[in-house]
């Protein structure tokens, strides 16, 4: 599973126009010949039913959670049981409450648009195939935006409940292309992108999160480098210790070591000094040095040895030169 967006803690949203879980196929909205197959699926309505009913913790399991087992999972929206449950959704309903205006505006944001953002995704990736659930959904807290693959079958969730504490509407297609990406990353490799493994390899963690953040800067032009990376910060803390991170990114390529994993590409508390998810900043500098290369077309199908070695080379130039690493990308 991959996903550009945050893993969190939080809770969610309802469009004025659906009642109840609404099934909406793409293909109803854009051209046919654009996208086929693909399904957004708005829980929000239903979340909020849940949330208002006598007991929302068991209604929310019978109305939300249960039907979409290929959502909340222990691999993809890992939520509690029991008491642990109902302690955690009304810690998330204190927050869905209080801030039940944003979420709605993020709920509506997601319907209205992304329809058209997979259009738009096609058209700079036309092999992209948007065939696929696509989740208008509550985490409770988990996570923004995820994209993943469950039992062989791609999914993405973007979290109303989530969204509204670390983005500005007018920002999330940042987020959406990046989550978008991960699919056809997959779509186009079979190895990068969103993979059923848990934790993968760092060389395969460092490129899928890289190449993702880079080419949702370079289809939002205009946006900050600290907006493509999603927070913000990473490239000025990280610089100060590239020598060491790109040291010992390079000694740990092939390992799935999940410490390393969480120190360079999840949130949290990190070695003093570093900014947690520096491993998507070298991400980038390595994507943008093929970038030289390569076209994006061409770069979402790299893979095998080229790649690796592509690889190797920046991660030992970044540890051993000063100058390349604190050398500031470009804007796209």
């Amino acid at each position: 599973m991959f996903g550009g967006g945050r893993d969190v803690s939080g809770a969610l949203t309802r469009s004025r126009t659906l009642l109840l879980l609404v099934l909406l196929p793409l293909q109803c909205l854009v051209p046919a010949n654009a996208i086929t197959g693909c399904t957004v699926v708005d829980l929000m309505p239903a979340f909020w039913q849940a949330l208002a009913g006598n007991d929302p913790a068991a209604q929310m399991r019978t109305s939300v959670i249960d039907p979409h087992p290929d959502l909340y999972n222990d691999k993809y929206v890992r939520l509690p049981t029991t008491a642990d449950w109902e302690t955690k959704l009304s810690r998330e309903r204190t927050y869905d409450e209080a801030h039940r205006q944003e979420i709605t505006a993020a709920e509506q944001y997601l319907a209205a648009n992304v329809p058209g953002y997979m259009q738009e995704f096609r058209r700079t990736f036309p092999a992209y195939r948007c065939d696929y659930t696509f989740y208008i959904a509550p985490s409770f807290g988990n996570m923004d935006g995820s994209a993943a693959t469950v039992k062989g079958q791609h999914r993405i969730i973007f979290a109303p409940d989530v969204i509204p504490r670390y983005h500005k509407l007018d920002e999330l297609k940042v987020l959406i292309d990046h989550e978008t990406f991960h699919i056809y990353h997959h779509q186009a490799t079979g190895v990068f992108g969103a993979d059923e493994e848990a934790i993968p390899t760092i060389e395969t963690a460092l490129w899928t999160e890289g190449l993702a953040t880079f080419v949702s800067w370079r289809m939002n032009p205009g946006v900050s480098l600290d907006i493509a990376l999603l927070q913000p910060g990473i490239p000025e803390g990280a610089r100060a210790h590239m020598s060491a991170i790109a040291t010992e990114l390079l000694g740990q390529l092939e390992e799935r070591n999940e410490s390393t994993y969480a120190r360079y590409f999840e949130g949290g508390k990190q070695p003093e000094g570093y900014p947690p998810r520096a491993g998507y900043y070298v991400g980038v500098l390595i994507a943008q040095d093929l970038s030289k290369r390569y076209t994006l077309r061409q770069l979402a199908r790299l893979k095998g040895s080229v790649l690796h070695e592509a690889i190797v080379a920046k991660l030992q130039q970044l540890g051993g030169s000063t100058r390349d690493a604190t050398a500031v990308p470009k804007a796209p």
